[in-house]
């Protein structure tokens, strides 16, 4: 028999179910793993807090909002809120597979070890800015390597990689 509550708590992704006063009214397993075991309790937020750092906006309270590539607990999450009247659900997708998957598709392609730390860190969600900052290059360099992993992998410019 399918039950919506059994696939929520066997998936991977961190499933947690806030009330309107911000009381977790459900979390599954891999929720509990994340944020601590917090059902009947108030939310401490962390995943709304840190979504609203990243988009630099706040989370709106109506329909569905989404926040890619967002680091919690050292670990890069899509993030989803899902927004019934009083109710959320927010839905926190872990992205190491999709990591993992350009990680290797930029190794077949043979990119230099600077161009895969500018590749490492755009997938990470960094803006051009931080990636020049955090690699101490000029705005000028980066878009040189930018532009040559664009050269050597061409089709992903169609493709939603950063």
């Amino acid at each position: 028999m399918f039950s919506i509550e059994a696939l929520f708590q066997s998936s991977q992704a961190s499933i947690c179910l806030l009330d309107s006063s911000q009381k977790v009214i459900f979390q599954n397993q891999a929720s509990n793993k994340l944020c601590g075991l917090h059902e009947g309790k108030k939310c401490s937020q962390t995943c709304v807090v840190t979504s609203e750092r990243a988009s630099g906006r706040a989370v709106p309270r109506e329909g569905v909002h989404f926040v890619p590539n967002n680091k919690m607990n050292g670990q890069f999450f899509d993030v989803y809120f899902l927004n019934e009247d009083s109710r959320r659900m927010v839905v926190l997708s872990p992205l190491r597979k999709k990591f993992e998957t350009w990680l290797q598709r930029f190794k077949d392609r043979d990119l230099s070890r600077r161009e895969m730390d500018v590749a490492k860190a755009a997938l990470q969600g960094f803006t051009n800015q931080k990636i020049a900052d955090k690699l101490r290059v000029s705005k000028a360099t980066l878009k040189t390597h930018l532009n040559n992993i664009y050269k050597k992998l061409p089709e992903i410019k169609k493709e939603n990689w950063r």
